[in-house]
Parts: structure tokens; sequence; C-alpha cells
């Protein structure tokens, strides 16, 4: 919950706009809407507003408790369920289709030529 919300719900409720931050136009706004909100027709809505305003008239103590209220302690989130484990076995088919694969790519590759012999004649010439 936002630090803000309780005081935004008390302006939405006492139909306040961004302009009213007097006490008169507060004050005119609650009696406004205790004119709508009666308390022996709307006892709920007459509650809302009345503790609206009492909010607003004075909203040091409120935002104080609310900054020095201790902030509860929410356990962990629980683990991810396990992994199952393997099937048996799976490890050794793993192996035996690396050693395939590795096998297959083995063949696959050409082998590298064989280095041409020099001919005699030239390697006698050389060594002279």
């Amino acid at each position: 919950m936002s630090l803000t919300k309780p005081f935004e719900d008390a302006r939405a409720a006492l139909a306040l706009g961004p302009g009213d931050i007097d006490p008169a136009a507060l004050k005119r706004a609650y009696r406004r809407a205790v004119a709508e909100h009666p308390p022996d027709t709307d006892a709920d809505a007459f509650r809302r507003v009345r503790e609206a305003y009492e909010l607003l008239r004075d909203p040091g103590p409120r935002a104080r408790e609310m900054l020095l209220r201790p902030v509860p302690a929410v356990p962990p989130p629980a683990p991810p369920e396990a992994t199952p484990p393997p099937p048996r076995g799976a490890t050794a088919v793993a192996l035996l289709r690396l050693v395939v694969m590795r096998a297959r790519a083995a063949a696959l590759v050409m082998p590298a030529p064989k280095p041409k012999a020099r001919p005699k004649s030239a390697a006698r010439a050389e060594a002279t």
C-alpha cells in the first residue's frame, strides 16, 4: 500500500480538487459531503466522510503513525518444486549418445592429405 493512498482516498471522498488545499475549501467540501450523505440515512458514507475530514484537517499524526508503523514480517516464498530425478539408466543412455555423436563426427572428418614425397634427385640436390 502506498503512503499517499489514504490521503488520496480522503480527498476523493470529499470531492476535493487538486487546487483545494486551504482549510476553508476543506470545510466547504466536508459540509457539502455531509449534506449529500446525512448520518441518519447513510451511516457508512457519513462515517467515511467524517474520517476523511478528520484525516485531512490534521494529516500530521496519521502520516507519522504510517511512517513509524513496523512493517509486518512476510514469510519467504516457498522454494520451487524439485525436478523429478532422471529415470534409471538415463545417464548411461546420454553417455552412449555422446559417444555415437563423436564417432559420427570423426567419420565425417576427411583425413588430412599425406605430404607428397619429393623425387630422390631433388633431395640429393639439396643435400649438396
